[in-house]
């Protein structure tokens, strides 16, 4: 499977999921993400020559990236020093079809912060 951001800036190539997970915590109810959850060296993550942006908050365990071009929020990574790497693909970049068929799970982040 393929998913790119607006501008096409940031692409990624990666197996389908079985679930995605919409979150409401503070930050999730802003960004409005359905995240797919991977090990990652199981998924290819090209940027083009627009870059990337980042953005770590309250914790520091993850590092929230967005194409410095279009601004699209494209997922999420722990840092290098995490005993268990994960990066979270935003699937709101795949088109309708391609997740229509994919459970949704609803994780109530709010209540852990």
């Amino acid at each position: 499977m393929e998913l790119t951001c607006h501008c096409k800036n940031i692409h990624f190539t990666l197996e389908a999921p079985k679930q995605i997970t919409s979150c409401n915590c503070s930050i999730c109810r802003r960004y409005s993400p359905l995240w797919a959850y991977y090990d990652p060296n199981v998924v290819k993550v090209t940027i083009g020559k627009y870059g990337v942006d980042t953005y770590v908050w309250g914790d520091k365990e993850v590092e929230f990236v967005r194409c410095a071009h279009c601004d699209c929020i494209t997922h999420y990574q722990t840092f290098e020093e995490d005993p268990e790497p994960r990066i979270a693909v935003n699937f709101r970049m795949a088109e309708e079809e391609l997740v229509s068929g994919i459970d949704v799970r609803y994780f109530n982040g709010k209540a852990l912060l």
